[in-house]
């Protein structure tokens, strides 16, 4: 089956079995395909298998995609080729012939990864340099008591003085 092997700048390594006919890139959780780096955009691109071969589309990424230095938008991928999607090293390793894979999947091969990368939960403490911060908690919620506190006294007040001028 053919399969992307990644290196990030940092050296993490991974490979990702292409399982399906069309499968989104990114390093956001709900991609088929999780490359957890901050130069690689939450959408960065999708893997489309075609008639002629696997095919890589850049779907607007800020940092783009690469062959040979050179910024594309779509990559044809053929064995053993190099690509760089933001500043992450990527080879593309085929197997079969696209006849065969395309074969595979009509006779009803399954869509979702059940080996490889791509089967395993993204270990979310191995991303940089994307999303807000954390926020610290405490500090505003004194401040939002006291002023419920004198809320509720203010309303005791009015209703002590409504009833005092009412009898």
């Amino acid at each position: 089956m053919a399969s992307i092997q990644y290196t990030t700048p940092e050296g993490a390594t991974g490979e990702i079995e292409l399982t399906a006919e069309q499968m989104s890139v990114g390093r956001a959780d709900d991609n088929m395909i999780v490359i957890p780096d901050g130069s690689v955009s939450s959408h960065h691109g999708e893997l489309l298998l075609t008639e002629s071969g696997w095919l890589f589309n850049d779907l607007g990424s800020t940092n783009g995609s690469k062959v040979n230095g050179e910024q594309v938008m779509q990559i044809p991928l053929a064995s053993g080729m190099s690509f760089v999607l933001g500043s992450v090293d990527c080879v593309f390793v085929g197997d079969v012939t696209p006849q065969e894979t395309a074969a595979a999947y009509a006779a009803g091969a399954a869509a979702v990864p059940t080996s490889g990368y791509g089967a395993i939960a993204c270990d979310a403490s191995a991303r940089t340099g994307y999303g807000p911060k954390k926020k610290e908690k405490g500090g505003s919620s004194a401040g939002l008591m006291v002023l419920g506190v004198l809320a509720l006294l203010a309303c005791g007040a009015a209703v002590f003085l409504f009833s005092s001028l009412s009898a």
